[in-house]
C-alpha cells in the first residue's frame, strides 16, 4: 500500500494494523487514550472550556458565576450540591462507536441527596449512558436503551475529602468502573447503546432527578471535579493507571467548608452560630469536651432543604466563635441507610460518644457511634443497640437524649402511647451497649402536649428536674418537677410553654463546669424555598442561653455571658417621656445588628411598643407591643416586609412581668433574627426580612400618657472572628 493510499484511509478514520488488517482509527492504543471531549477545569470566568473543541459550556450556579478552587494541578471547579453543573446542549458529539470511555478527578464534601451524575451522555432517539455516585457513595455507570437501565455498582463507596480518580468502560466484556485505577465493578455485556447526532452532556448532575419544593434538584455533585474525560473507545487497564499518573492532583482536595459562602445574603445573620451553608436544622449534642465547645446538629449538606440527614458537627472556644467541622456521621447501608437523625452525646470513657437515630426507610432504631479525638467518628459494629421500641407504644420512636447517675448511664427517647398522648420511654444501661428498658418516664395528653414528643430532654436545675420536649404538632413545653428512684413527680400536670411564641424549638442543654445549665436551639428560616435557593442557606441557632427556675417552678431564660466581646459602639441615652401618638426615633445608633435594652415603665399608659428595623416613614417596622391591663405581648410583623412572600402576622401571648407596672426588654438583633428576652425571664425569637435598604432605625411609642422609657442602651454588634 502506498502513503497516498495509507493517507486516505486514515481521513477515513481507518488505520492499518500491523496485520495488514484495516481497523477503526479508535481502537488504535495511541488513539484510545486521546480524549475526544475534555473539560479540565482549571479555569477562573464563569464558563468551562472544552479544550478538544475549543468551545465554552455554561456553568449553572445561585449566583450567576462559577466557584474556582486550588492552583496548578489542584485547581478544580466548586460544586455545591443543588446549584452548580454544568449542561453541553444538544449538538454532534465526535462519537462514533459503541465503546466509550469516561474518566474524572472527584473529590467530594458529601454524598448527593439522590443519585449524581459525574458525567451523562444523551441522544437521540433513546440512548444514555450515565457514570454517577449514588446516595450512599457507591460509583454507578449506567447504559439506558428503550427505557430500560443497566447499572454496574462498585463493590465499595467512595471516601470522602479525598482526591479520588474514577473511570467507566463500555466495552466488548460491557461495563466496568475502576477506583483508582483498579476494577471495583463489572456488569457482563448486556447490549450497549450507541451514541450517534443530537448529543447532549451534563456534568455534575443527573438531569431527571427528583426536584424538592420546586427549586432543589437532589441529584448534584457536592464537591470538587477536575479533569474530565470522555474517549471514543474502551480504555484498557493500563490506559487508565497512565492516565491517573498523568494527572494526579498534587495536594489535598480544599473543599472550602468555612468560605465566604452567602456573603451576598443581607439576611444573614453574623453574630448566631450557623454553618456556612446549606440546611440545619434540630441542634443534638451541645458538649464541652477535648478543650472546646461542640455542637452536632442535622445537616443536609448538599443544600438549603431538607434531605440526607448527616450529623453536622461545629466546634467553639467560647460558644459564640464557631467552626464547621466535617460531617461526623453520614447515612450508609444498613440501619441508617435513610438518615443519621438526631440524639446526643456523652463522654464515655474518655470517648465521646454518639447515640442517635437511624432510618433505613421502614423504621427507626437507636444506633451508637465513637470517636477518640472528637472529630473522626466510628460508627458500632452491632447497631442499632435498640432495635425497636417496648410493646404497648408508638412503633415509632426517636430523638434518643442520654446522661450519666452515679454506674448507670440513662436514656429518653420520644414517642407515643396511642389515643393517649407523647411518652417519653427510659431505658439504663452500664456500658451504653445493653440497654435495659424501664418505663415510660412521663405520658401527656393530647390536648395540652400533643400526640407526639420530639426531641426530649432531661436536665438537672438545682434541686429539681426539667423535662422539656417538642410536641408534635412542633412548640417546646416543659415540667418542673422532682426526681428520686427512677421517677419524675411533675409540680403540675399541664405544662409550660419554653417560649412566648414558640419559635425556638429543639433545645439542648450543656451542663457547664460552673453547674449552669447551657442551651441552644433552632430558629427556623420563613422564607420562601425560592429565596433559600438564592440565599444558600437555611436555618441557624439560638444564642447561648442560661437556664433556671423560680420557686413557682417556672424556667427562666437569661443569655449567657460573653457575647459583650464583640461590641462595637455603645450608647447610653438619658430616660425618655413617651407621649401618646408620638414616635420617639433612637438616632444615636441605627443599624441592623444591635444589642438593645430598655426599661418601660407604665405611668399613665395603656400600652408601649419598641420598633425596629424601622423604615424612616415606617413603611417597613416590627413592633413589640405590651398591654399593661391585659398583660398581652405582641409581637406585629404585619409590616415587616414589603416582600409578598415574607411571612407578616400578628403574634400574641399573655405574660405579666415580676414588677407592676414595669417591663424590661432586652433584644439581640441580627439582621433577620430578632431573639427577645423579657425581665431576664422569658424569651421568644423569631424573623424578620426587610428589604429596604434603610429599614434599620429603633423608635419607641405608647398608647395613652406618662410612660417613661429609661435604662436605654443601643450597642451596635459586630460578629465573631
Amino acid at each position: 500500500m502506498n502513503w497516498d493510499a495509507e493517507t486516505n484511509l486514515t481521513r477515513r478514520g481507518l488505520l492499518v494494523a500491523s496485520t495488514g488488517l484495516l481497523v477503526p482509527r479508535w481502537m488504535c492504543a495511541e488513539n484510545r487514550e486521546n480524549p475526544v471531549l475534555c473539560w479540565k477545569l482549571e479555569e477562573t470566568g464563569d464558563a468551562a472550556l472544552e479544550s478538544v473543541s475549543g468551545k465554552a459550556d455554561a456553568i449553572a450556579s445561585r449566583t450567576g458565576h462559577a466557584t474556582w478552587v486550588g492552583s496548578g494541578r489542584d485547581r478544580a471547579l466548586r460544586l455545591d450540591g443543588y446549584s452548580v453543573w454544568i449542561h453541553r446542549g444538544q449538538q454532534t458529539l465526535p462519537l462514533r462507536g459503541q465503546a466509550l470511555s469516561i474518566a474524572a478527578w472527584l473529590a467530594l464534601e458529601s454524598y448527593p441527596v439522590d443519585e449524581a451524575a459525574i458525567v451523562q451522555l444523551g441522544s437521540q432517539p433513546d440512548a444514555e449512558f450515565r457514570f454517577s455516585i449514588d446516595k450512599w457513595g457507591y460509583v454507578q455507570f449506567g447504559t439506558r436503551q428503550a427505557g430500560a437501565w443497566s447499572f454496574c455498582r462498585s463493590a465499595h463507596p467512595v471516601p470522602r475529602a479525598k482526591w479520588i480518580h474514577l473511570a467507566a468502560v463500555c466495552g466488548e466484556s460491557g461495563l466496568t468502573v475502576y477506583i483508582d485505577a483498579l476494577p471495583n465493578g463489572h456488569l457482563p455485556a448486556a447490549g450497549r447503546p450507541r451514541v450517534t447526532v443530537n448529543t447532549y452532556a451534563t456534568l455534575g448532575k443527573s438531569p431527571d432527578c427528583p426536584v424538592v419544593a420546586g427549586v432543589f434538584p437532589t441529584g448534584v455533585l457536592n464537591g470538587l471535579l477536575r479533569d474530565v474525560s470522555i474517549f471514543d473507545g474502551e480504555l484498557t487497564a493500563g490506559s487508565i493507571s497512565r492516565l491517573l499518573e498523568s494527572s494526579r492532583p498534587a495536594g489535598q482536595p480544599d473543599l472550602q467548608i468555612n468560605g465566604p459562602w452567602c456573603a451576598d445574603d443581607a439576611q444573614r445573620p453574623i453574630y448566631h452560630a450557623l454553618p456556612p451553608r446549606a440546611w440545619t436544622n434540630e441542634p443534638h449534642g451541645l458538649i464541652h469536651w477535648g478543650g472546646q465547645y461542640h455542637l452536632f446538629y442535622q445537616k443536609n449538606p448538599n443544600g438549603p432543604y431538607w434531605g440526607h440527614i448527616n450529623w453536622g458537627h461545629m466546634v467553639s472556644p467560647d460558644l459564640y466563635r464557631w467552626t464547621e467541622m466535617p460531617v461526623a456521621l453520614s447515612p450508609e447501608s444498613g440501619p441508617d441507610a435513610e438518615g443519621c437523625w438526631s440524639g446526643s452525646v456523652i463522654d464515655h470513657d474518655g470517648k465521646l460518644a454518639i447515640i442517635y437515630t437511624g432510618g433505613d426507610g421502614h423504621k427507626a432504631c437507636i444506633c451508637l457511634a465513637e470517636s477518640s479525638d472528637g472529630i473522626h467518628f466510628k460508627k458500632f459494629e452491632g447497631n442499632p443497640i435498640i432495635a425497636a421500641p417496648p410493646e404497648g407504644v408508638n412503633p415509632e420512636f426517636r430523638d434518643p437524649f442520654v446522661w450519666r447517675e452515679g454506674d448507670w448511664y440513662y436514656l429518653i427517647i420520644g414517642s407515643a402511647v396511642k389515643d393517649v398522648g407523647g411518652t417519653a420511654l427510659l431505658y439504663r444501661s452500664r456500658n451504653l451497649v445493653s440497654w435495659e428498658y424501664r418505663k415510660q418516664l412521663l405520658v401527656g395528653d393530647r390536648e395540652t402536649s400533643g400526640i407526639f414528643w420530639e426531641m426530649p430532654v432531661f436536665v438537672r436545675l438545682g434541686s429539681d428536674h426539667a423535662l422539656i420536649v417538642c410536641e408534635v404538632p412542633g412548640r417546646a413545653s416543659y415540667w418542673v418537677g422532682t426526681w428520686k428512684d427512677e421517677t419524675f413527680t411533675p409540680h403540675t400536670a399541664t405544662p409550660r410553654r419554653l417560649e412566648l411564641f414558640n419559635h425556638l424549638l429543639s433545645p439542648t442543654p450543656l451542663i457547664a463546669a460552673d453547674g449552669q445549665v447551657v442551651t441552644m436551639g433552632i430558629i427556623p428560616d420563613e422564607r420562601h424555598p425560592k429565596e433559600c435557593w438564592a440565599a444558600g442557606w437555611a436555618h441557624l441557632y439560638s444564642l447561648p442561653r442560661v437556664l433556671s427556675t423560680d420557686a413557682r417552678g417556672h424556667l427562666l431564660q437569661k443569655p449567657h455571658g460573653g457575647i459583650e466581646r464583640w461590641r462595637e459602639q455603645s450608647v447610653d441615652l438619658p430616660s425618655i417621656p413617651l407621649q401618646e401618638g408620638q414616635v420617639h426615633i433612637l438616632e444615636n445608633v441605627p443599624g441592623t445588628c444591635l444589642h438593645l435594652h430598655v426599661t418601660f415603665k407604665r405611668g399613665a399608659s395603656h400600652a408601649v411598643s419598641l420598633l425596629v428595623r424601622r423604615a424612616p416613614d415606617g413603611q417597613e417596622q416590627t413592633a413589640i407591643r405590651y398591654e399593661w391591663e391585659t398583660g398581652r405581648l405582641t409581637l406585629d410583623r404585619s409590616r415587616s416586609s414589603i416582600d409578598s412572600q415574607v411571612k407578616q402576622d400578628v403574634l400574641q401571648e399573655t405574660y405579666f412581668p415580676p414588677t407592676d407596672d414595669v417591663i424590661q426588654l432586652e433584644i439581640f438583633l441580627d439582621r433577620s433574627v430578632l431573639e427577645v428576652f423579657i425581665d431576664r425571664r422569658s424569651a421568644f425569637a423569631a424573623r424578620v426580612y426587610p428589604t429596604l435598604s434603610n429599614s434599620d432605625g429603633v423608635a419607641l411609642e405608647c398608647m395613652g400618657v406618662g410612660a417613661l422609657a429609661e435604662d436605654i442602651t443601643l450597642t451596635r454588634m459586630s460578629g465573631p472572628t
